[in-house]
């Protein structure tokens, strides 16, 4: 299954997150669309909302919202990793697995 046109070349996704990004795409495109483009913004600096980051990780982990789907990233350098995407009520058991 093929995606659209990536999110930059500064933008790197997981295998979880291409995993969770594959499912939403089969399930949802709306909101597929919305989280992909949510990405690609943040990956400019062009989303309006302010990251936030999670308690307990190292190297810290972030959230940003998307509708009802999170999606979670670290930097690493000048690079934006996703390493998931998840609907809120998924978030609190999945993210233990982040760690």
């Amino acid at each position: 299954m093929a995606f659209p046109e990536g999110p930059g070349r500064n933008v790197r996704i997981t295998g979880r997150a291409g995993r969770d990004l594959a499912a939403l795409l089969r399930k949802d495109r709306r909101n597929f669309t919305r989280v992909w483009n949510d990405i690609r913004r943040y990956a400019e600096g062009k989303l309006p909302q302010a990251p936030k980051a999670l308690k307990g990780f190292r190297p810290p982990l972030w959230q940003v919202d998307s509708g009802d789907f999170r999606i979670f990233h670290t930097w690493e350098e000048s690079v934006l990793w996703i390493r998931g995407v998840l609907r809120k009520p998924e978030q609190a058991r999945r993210i233990r697995g982040m760690r």
